[in-house]
């Protein structure tokens, strides 16, 4: 990916306060594999409140990427996939309507285990793949604007 790199690119990234300690990790591992890009960190106290604070700094249109990192622990009744359902829907809405990658890792976990794996795991981390998408998509809209050219 060394041929797509940008120091111009910009990221914005929304992170949940509520399970920090994997959110925290989530975090970590996305701004180390965007180390060297502009980064903007804002911090909500949910997933639920993630989505109004993409559109916000969509809107903005400063940003190459948007990514939301989160935490929903899956429970004995339906309350977390209702919540993952609005924030996912919220989140494609976001992207659509302001023409701004949002890069969904609003992740649903059962077990700590899980939570370990996807959140601090050397070989499957959430938020190290955010960022990786959060990167081919900037390098992607480059591209595309310089062939529409």
């Amino acid at each position: 990916m060394a041929s797509t790199r940008s120091s111009k690119f910009r990221f914005a990234l929304v992170v949940s306060e509520y399970n920090r300690d994997y959110t925290d990790a989530l975090l970590a591992s996305a701004r180390a594999a965007l180390d060297g890009y502009e980064l903007k960190v804002v911090r909500v106290p949910g997933a639920y409140e993630i989505p109004l604070q993409a559109q916000r700094l969509a809107r903005t249109k400063r940003y190459d990427a948007v990514i939301a990192l989160g935490v929903i622990w899956q429970g004995k009744t339906l309350h977390a996939r209702e919540i993952l359902r609005a924030v996912t829907d919220a989140l494609m809405r976001v992207s659509l309507e302001t023409d701004v990658p949002v890069i969904h890792e609003v992740i649903a976990v059962a077990t700590e285990v899980e939570a370990r794996a996807r959140c601090m795991g050397v070989k499957l981390n959430r938020g190290r793949d955010a960022a990786e998408a959060a990167l081919a998509l900037a390098a992607l809209q480059v591209a595309d604007a310089k062939r529409s050219r």
